[in-house]
């Protein structure tokens, strides 16, 4: 692991004041005076949270920064030789903005402390001016840099409205995940602390799946990738958010499908949120999913594993009829290219990409018209065949010599000789195939 050095820190100083002043903490520093290093590093330190409000006041119009400038000049004016307006200036920040994390208090509280020993004389001790020790003075810069000083002002209410607007703004831009993923990194939550992303996630949750004007409905997409990457990299901290603020995640539109589809994908990919809904709310929602089959398919957290999942699919999605000649087979439901899409990455991650494929299989040999069997063969099975087991070829072909759908269209012998080309390699190329599947016939 390298080491922390001061040097590079300081120069990803936000503010150019602020970089400039600290230079001379640093000589400070490096020539041993350290007792000049920790009250210059004070008032630089101050200097930076007057630069930081002042930032969002005048770029983001940030209505408590103004309100603590007013009090922080006000406290001057009424005592101009008194320093009493920096503890105005600390307290404030510190109890109405997010600049701070609890453990920067703490840190701003001991650097002060510090100053005041190195600053004014202590007439009960022998050395008058107390001298910090250097590990003492590198902590105490490291803490002010890594807490403060290298963030960006980022960190206010009005801050979310222009995240929202700047995603609106650019949703085109960003044809993939990491791509966003990119973009927000750079230039918002390198500069926000963990406080200000669980409000940021709250707020996006109520935008994404408790919105339905025009500007959520026209945003929502873009709103829930950034809800999902916030949560797949914070994912820890904000469990426990959701945990100890449990009421806004409870709330969502039930009469909203674009919403209901969203926010059972995001908790099919995150069961463990779905431990923190309170019972009436599971109730609501498995009313919903029992109504879609667009909201079952995204509905894994209703099962014990994901493999239980696609069992659930494969078995409850088709059916067969029994008739005196010949069998009948039906889909209650046909995946989309976004429901394969989701699946695969679930099955992917759950290492139960044979039973995605077996879900493909059925969805194919449950056609029910020749066009609906050649438009399933070529969304289901062609694409997939270089993936197939020994046991997917078998289900296939069985399927494919039981239902006439998929036997009997113009097009089955052409699909058919294409699938043997990969069940050859499986099933080696002196398999029975007239022997044990007397429907399916080749080229």
């Amino acid at each position: 692991m390298s080491s922390f050095s001061i040097e590079q820190s300081a120069e990803q100083i936000y503010h150019p004041k602020t970089k400039e002043y600290f230079k001379e903490v640093l000589q400070s520093y490096i020539n041993g005076s350290y007792r000049s290093a920790v009250v210059m590093l004070y008032s630089v330190v101050v200097c930076d949270l007057i630069y930081k409000l002042k930032d969002l006041k005048e770029l983001y119009d940030d209505e408590t920064a103004k309100d603590i400038l007013e009090k922080v000049e006000e406290a001057q004016r009424k005592n101009s030789n008194s320093g009493d307006w920096e503890k105005v200036l600390i307290e404030e920040v510190k109890e109405r903005t997010l600049l701070l994390e609890p453990a920067d208090k703490i840190s701003i509280d001991a650097l002060r402390k510090h100053r005041h020993l190195s600053a004014h004389p202590v007439l009960t001790q022998e050395d008058l001016l107390s001298t910090p020790n250097k590990e003492t003075v590198r902590a105490l810069m490291r803490n002010m840099l890594e807490g403060l000083l290298t963030k960006n002002p980022v960190m206010s209410r009005k801050v979310f409205d222009t995240i929202l607007q700047d995603l609106a703004q650019h949703k085109k831009f960003f044809p993939n995940d990491s791509s966003l993923e990119e973009y927000i990194e750079s230039r918002y939550l390198k500069n926000t602390n963990e406080q200000m992303r669980n409000l940021i996630f709250k707020d996006l949750w109520g935008i994404v799946f408790n919105c339905t004007s025009e500007d959520c409905n026209s945003n929502r997409e873009i709103n829930f990738r950034t809800l999902k990457i916030l949560f797949k990299k914070y994912k820890a901290s904000l469990l426990k958010y959701i945990s100890e603020n449990p009421i806004p995640f409870n709330k969502f539109k039930e009469d909203s499908q674009p919403i209901l589809i969203r926010l059972t994908e995001f908790i099919g990919s995150n069961p463990e949120v779905y431990d923190f809904f309170e019972e009436h709310t599971k109730t609501k929602l498995k009313a919903q999913i029992e109504q879609k089959w667009s909201l079952k398919v995204r509905s894994p957290f209703l099962r014990e594993s994901m493999e239980q999942h696609f069992d659930y699919l494969i078995e409850e999605m088709h059916w067969t009829e029994y008739g005196f000649t010949e069998e009948k087979f039906y889909a209650k439901h046909f995946l989309d290219a976004d429901e394969m899409k989701l699946l695969y990455s679930w099955a992917s991650e759950n290492d139960c990409l044979d039973k995605y494929y077996h879900l493909l299989i059925q969805q194919f040999i449950h056609s029910s018209d020749y066009e609906t069997a050649n438009i399933n063969f070529r969304d289901y099975i062609e694409p997939n065949l270089k993936h197939f087991k020994r046991e997917h070829f078998l289900s296939l072909y069985d399927g494919i010599n039981r239902n006439r759908q998929c036997h009997g269209r113009r097009n089955a012998k052409y699909d058919n000789t294409q699938i043997k080309k990969y069940s050859d390699l499986i099933l080696g190329s002196d398999f029975d195939y007239k022997g044990k599947f007397p429907n399916v016939t080749f080229q």
